[in-house]
């Protein structure tokens, strides 16, 4: 129960396989249902409230910051889609 908690509140790690790894051991569901929701209810809450925040409070300086961190990762994934298309 405690790595199904830990690895819902971990962003890079599979749900699929989790959930398929935890199938194969004898946790029952209603345990892997309240550590599944464990996990993921911090992450929802913080996504909901920053999402929420840049909506009623408006870009200014943090909205801007991540506004440019957003064009920063998303910048290298356009080059790599571009080029790729080109030797299609």
């Amino acid at each position: 129960m405690a790595v199904v908690f830990v690895t819902r509140l971990l962003p890079f790690v599979s749900f699929d396989a989790v959930s398929y790894a935890a199938g194969l051991t004898p946790l029952t569901w209603w345990r892997f249902a309240l550590a599944t929701l464990g996990g993921i209810v911090p992450a929802s809450f913080l996504l909901a409230h920053f999402g929420q925040g840049l909506t009623t409070v408006g870009f200014g300086p943090a909205g801007t910051l991540l506004l440019a961190l957003g064009l920063t990762v998303l910048a290298p994934l356009l080059v790599h889609l571009l080029r790729s298309s080109r030797r299609h």
